[in-house]
């Protein structure tokens, strides 16, 4: 089957014996694949001094603007573009949900 629409893994970057800031994917917190408009069900944690603070890693199936925060809306700014068939990257605050909409 085919993906589509968008698909977001809230995880820390890098492992438990890493730099912070380094991008690879760490410990997984949860994914899921909201409906556009609507914005994730779950939040991303609160930084830990451990693990360090949060990414969201964002794929689409097209072109889409994704905003992200207390209660996004992608509808309108601030959003960013996320280019279809790419992992995108973003680090998040605790509590900070994500919506999007097709670009």
């Amino acid at each position: 089957m085919a993906f589509s629409g968008l698909n977001v893994v809230c995880a820390f970057a890098g492992s438990y014996r890493r730099e912070k800031t380094q991008a690879i994917i760490g410990k997984l917190n949860w994914s899921e694949a909201p409906a556009s408009g609507a914005a994730t069900t779950n939040a991303a944690p609160p930084v830990n001094d451990v693990l360090g603070q949060a990414i969201f890693r964002i794929r689409t199936s097209a072109d889409a603007y994704v905003s992200i925060g207390q209660t996004p809306n992608a509808a309108n700014s601030p959003r960013l573009l996320v280019p279809a068939n790419t992992d995108y990257d973003v680090f998040v605050d605790g509590g900070d949900k994500l919506a999007w909409v097709a670009a």
